[in-house]
């Protein structure tokens, strides 16, 4: 956080000093008026000042530095850094620190779901496309600057929201930006308004080290494709991602770096953002597109998923929640049955927004289509998703978990009618029993999820 009564100590610079520095830089003004043609004094000190990175007293009056980054709890933090610059008189007031909010209210609301439509052939680089041109130059300058580690780069805006939404984006659409943490501006102002604007990357390792890293990334993602069956569809290879990064990785909210990819590449510990670039990171390399939402789940913790496109269509992709432990309720002859959780919940590959939005709540940082699809989801998918009691389905969904020697069989009801008729039929009227091999049943209820899981 900031400290103001140590930067004050630092802000004093004697005035003879600033005066002596003042008549030379006339001396040099004037010579450079002569040789360039300047049409005055106030002319050539305004050109000299910008060619020469500062300004002279009395003429632009405030440089301000800011850092800003972000914490693992996404909250803004800005520190007070004075650089000691020759020839320059710095002067910070209090008035130039204020929190810097969010600028998700920048994100170009005014695109439609036609240009969202448009987008079909993107694989990444969503939240840049997104963008109303002018903050696209923006973007690139960042980008740029991140990738190539380039120090003070002016950028082409003074608006720090802009600024912020724009670095924001870059890191939404780049999980490969494994390496940062956040960044610098400094500021230069002319009589209280901002001249122009500089940026450098605070990074959490070297472009030695970041090159070094690479190699895991790799293997991680070699290890990761090589188990996706020979011939998959783009459903298929987005379950087998989702499965793959669930049974390699384990939640832990101490993991190191685990806001990057590199918690589950390289430390196989993370949590939702680890999860999520991750995801990303892969499918994007797969030539799946899939991008990062952001938002919050019981109510005020913060979180992050995915969006996957399929066939044209979107759906939400959580493979955070993918390893969440189920709620189990066991109510089988009124006794508590000891049972193996599922190893993977599959509640949340492939849904719809409706679906998400039951546990979920979206802050868009960019506009995010709606995802309406149940062609993909895995439910419908794999033949587990039921709208009426099928009995020949019903038949399939067991026959087809014994041959894959599962030890769970998960049946997804389309809402509550058909749930409570599916408990009835198989519960009550034990009909479960034309199904399953055994001649005792263990069961368990999702009642928020409209699902029954039997054990085999």
């Amino acid at each position: 956080m900031r400290n103001l009564g140590e930067t004050r100590e630092k802000q004093h610079m004697k005035k003879a000093s600033g005066k002596r520095l003042f008549v030379l830089w006339l001396v040099l003004l004037f010579a450079m008026c002569g040789l360039s043609g300047c049409a005055s004094v106030s002319d050539a000190l305004e050109d000299f000042a910008y060619q020469a990175g500062s300004f002279a007293e009395g003429v632009i009056e405030d440089i301000s530095d800011r850092i800003r980054y972000r914490d693992e709890d996404e909250r803004y933090v800005i520190n007070v850094v004075e650089e000691e610059l020759p020839q320059t008189v710095i002067t910070i007031n209090d008035e130039d620190f204020e929190t810097v909010n969010n600028a998700a209210r920048l994100s170009a609301n005014a695109l439609t779901g036609l240009r969202i439509n448009e987008l079909s052939s993107i694989v990444d680089s969503y939240a840049y496309a997104m963008l109303p041109d002018d903050e696209r130059v923006i973007y690139d300058e960042v980008y740029d600057l991140l990738v190539n580690f380039k120090e003070d780069v002016i950028l082409s805006s003074v608006d720090t929201d802009v600024i912020d939404h724009a670095f924001s984006c870059v890191l939404i659409d780049h999980p490969e930006i494994f390496y940062i943490k956040g960044y610098t501006i400094k500021t230069y102002t002319r009589d209280g308004v901002i001249e122009k604007i500089t940026m450098n990357g605070t990074y959490t390792m070297t472009q030695t080290q970041v090159l070094e890293m690479l190699s895991e990334l790799e293997s991680y993602y070699q290890a990761c494709i090589s188990a996706i069956p020979e011939g998959s569809d783009d459903y298929e290879k987005v379950k087998s991602v989702y499965e793959y990064i669930i049974r390699t990785t384990e939640y832990d909210l101490h993991a190191p770096n685990n806001q990057n990819v590199l918690s589950v590449f390289v430390g196989h510990r993370s949590v939702c953002q680890g999860y999520a670039k991750a995801t990303q990171y892969i499918l994007n390399r797969l030539g799946i597109f899939c991008t990062l939402v952001e938002g919050t789940v019981k109510e005020t913790e913060a979180h992050v998923w995915n969006i996957v496109r399929l066939n044209g269509e979107y759906y939400h992709v959580d493979t955070t929640w993918g390893d969440a432990s189920y709620k189990l309720v066991s109510d089988y002859d009124k006794e508590v049955v000891d049972l193996k959780q599922p190893e993977i919940n599959y509640d949340y590959l492939c849904i719809t927004t409706e679906a998400i939005l039951k546990t979920h709540s979206i802050k868009e940082i960019v506009p995010l289509m709606d995802c309406s699809s149940l062609e993909s989801n895995y439910y419908v998918r794999e033949g587990l998703y039921f709208t009426y009691i099928d009995d020949e389905g019903l038949k399939r969904a067991f026959d087809n978990a014994y041959q894959n020697m599962e030890l769970t069989v998960t049946l997804k009801c389309s809402d509550e009618a058909v749930y409570a008729e599916m408990m009835d039929y198989l519960l009550t009227n034990q009909k479960i029993f034309r199904y399953l091999l055994n001649t005792s049943v263990s069961y368990v209820t999702v009642d928020d999820q409209n699902e029954l899981i039997f054990y085999l």
